[in-house]
């Protein structure tokens, strides 16, 4: 891992919704740590990608894959590809 944002390569990371009184999207960054956006959906609400795209946006993320409907037994109901944008766009991540 390193935080030499200028020339590492991008990475690929996973966000995942969900839902507690309203609708949050989380990423897990290598150099960050763990975080989280509220979108604004709620209460009650049906999970819009469109507002938890936006979110990630004003957190400096760029989602770079549709948002995906998980399994009924998975952990998460949504999940997306995003990376960081401008520039902190160089994170490698260990996977």
């Amino acid at each position: 891992m390193t935080r030499d944002h200028l020339t590492a390569p991008a990475a690929a990371l996973t966000a995942r919704a969900e839902y507690h009184t309203d609708w949050h999207v989380y990423v897990d960054d290598p150099v960050d740590g763990p975080l989280g956006y509220c979108t604004g959906t709620g209460p009650d609400e049906d999970f819009d990608p469109a507002t938890a795209t936006r979110a990630l946006e004003r957190g400096g993320w760029r989602v770079t894959g549709p948002w995906t409907t998980t399994s009924p037994t998975a952990e998460v109901p949504f999940t997306a590809t995003v990376e960081r944008a401008g520039e902190r766009s160089g994170v490698t991540a260990e996977t």
